[in-house]
């Protein structure tokens, strides 16, 4: 796992020793827990009540480009002392595949952060709902025209002043390459390590992987394919692969599919990051290994002491995935189904937007003064007091109200208040979430997790609220138990 340090301090009342020692216990943790640290941002003198800090937004900025997993602070108010600026940033960071730990603090974050965070990314599921049709309907009328609707460009094609799909004479060549390279028997990580030397990435810029090998892959509009909810149009863009090719890959993509799994994408272990060894203190990483006997792949996590120092005592140092994982989905539903607990998240959310320090009330008050003002002068000319000073004087006041107005509109959108109806839609859209899928296991864990603790008779797991653990023993892990939860024995792995 690759890690990054952030380490900070203001100017008030600490001095660059404070930064040494930030990054000493950084570097320790991540030794502890097997990180490998590729690089440190740091900003000297600058404070976490805003984010105008270099080093921060360019640790921000190369998040997209998939080096690193993790950002190791010293503790969390190095990352930011503004609820609302954090949660944004761990926000744009999640979405890059990159989490914050502190390596101070056990508690990953506050349960208002988390609900924070939840909040901002579920924004846009509130407001669809009411959005949805028009939206719909205007995107419906492109689809008949096969036009472009918005969002990130398919890989290959550019889109024209007419919002029509055209090839990309850069990329397009590229998408042809794969599939042909697929059909001859290359596999889907001998396909990234290619493109990854001739230095090719992502519309977003991201380097390629073997997400963005499937998708390209599996997507039916290389062949001309354009496709809208239900309106399907052939020969609708023009297409970059041969239909004959396109099936062909698509018939050895499913033979596969049939075969033991090559390979296991690192953000499949949910618990990376949450998971800790009840007995030495150490996080719990994914792995996988196969059955020499039975030819079986096993995933699992394993405490990182059982791996190279060897110092681990615990009973289980390595537990199966799927069934501790299974536990943890199920202890979140069983909370989220019980009405006392929306009611608490709902009015933990409402009291941080009451108790949050906000640019707003300050804002709003100058536009006061300032319309005030307005007044006094128009009062004036009214009056008869025109003149040269007066009418320069009520431009001025003019425009500071435009901008005032302005900046009041950015930070309500950049600063969202939510009412508790808008708190209780989302929180009880995850009583909606299909656990049976990889994305609805992800989200509850994510949103509702702080850690999971490994103990030899038991699991505790944590949330992201006051009082909030759960104490699970194996017995009582639906179809489990310590034999299927514990890791094959070394003789059984290839």
């Amino acid at each position: 796992m690759n890690a990054v340090i952030y380490a900070r301090y203001s100017s008030d009342n600490q001095r660059e020793e404070s930064i040494e020692g930030q990054l000493r216990e950084c570097m320790e943790y991540c030794s502890r827990n097997g990180m490998t640290v590729i690089k440190e941002y740091i900003d000297r003198a600058l404070s976490a009540k805003t984010d105008n800090r270099p080093d921060f937004q360019r640790m921000i900025k190369d998040s997209a480009k998939g080096l690193f997993d993790v950002v190791v602070v010293w503790k969390l108010d190095r990352f930011a002392r503004n609820r609302y600026d954090s949660a944004h940033y761990k926000a744009v960071l999640k979405k890059n595949g990159v989490r914050v730990i502190s390596a101070k603090e056990n508690i990953a974050d506050g349960p208002e952060g988390i609900i924070l965070e939840s909040m901002l990314e579920g924004m846009a599921e509130y407001y669809s709902a009411e959005l949805s049709v028009k939206v719909i309907r205007g995107h419906t009328e492109n689809a008949l025209k096969c036009k472009y609707n918005g969002g990130t460009p398919t890989f290959g094609f550019i889109i024209d002043a007419n919002k029509q799909y055209q090839p990309d004479p850069v990329r397009a060549p590229i998408v042809l390459d794969i599939f042909k390279m697929y059909d001859t028997g290359s596999t889907m990580k001998e396909i990234v390590d290619h493109l990854n030397g001739l230095g090719v990435t992502t519309v977003r810029g991201k380097v390629a992987d073997l997400n963005f090998i499937s998708g390209i892959l599996h997507n039916r509009k290389y062949i001309g394919e354009y496709k809208y909810r239900d309106i399907v149009v052939p020969d609708g863009i023009p297409a970059l692969v041969p239909t004959d090719l396109f099936e062909r890959v698509q018939s050895q993509m499913q033979k596969n599919k049939k075969a033991p799994a090559r390979h296991k994408a690192e953000d499949d272990y949910l618990l990376t990051t949450k998971l800790f060894c009840g007995s030495c203190k150490a996080m719990m990483v994914g792995e996988s290994g196969r059955s020499s006997s039975k030819g079986r792949v096993y995933h699992y996590y394993r405490c990182v002491n059982s791996k190279k120092k060897k110092i681990c005592t615990a009973k289980h140092r390595s537990v199966r995935k799927e069934p501790l994982e299974r536990a943890v989905v199920d202890s979140v539903m069983r909370n989220i189904m019980d009405d006392a607990f929306v009611e608490y998240f709902t009015d933990q959310a409402l009291a941080l937007q009451g108790q949050e320090s906000s640019e707003l009330p300050a804002l709003r008050r100058q536009l006061a003064d300032t319309e005030k003002a307005i007044d006094n002068l128009l009062n004036a000319i009214q009056a008869g007091a025109f003149n040269a000073s007066v009418k320069r004087r009520l431009d001025e006041m003019e425009e500071t109200k435009e901008k005032l107005e302005l900046s009041i509109v950015k930070e309500e959108m950049k600063k969202p208040q939510f009412t508790r109806e808008q708190i209780q839609f989302y929180i009880l859209q995850f009583r909606k979430v299909d656990i049976n899928t990889l994305e609805g296991r992800r989200r509850l864990i994510d949103s509702f997790v702080n850690s999971v603790v490994v103990y030899d008779d038991s699991i505790l797991v944590t949330f992201n609220y006051k009082e909030g653990a759960e104490q699970i023993t194996f017995d009582q892990i639906e179809r489990s138990d310590l034999s299927s939860l514990a890791r094959p024995e070394a003789s059984e792995i290839a």
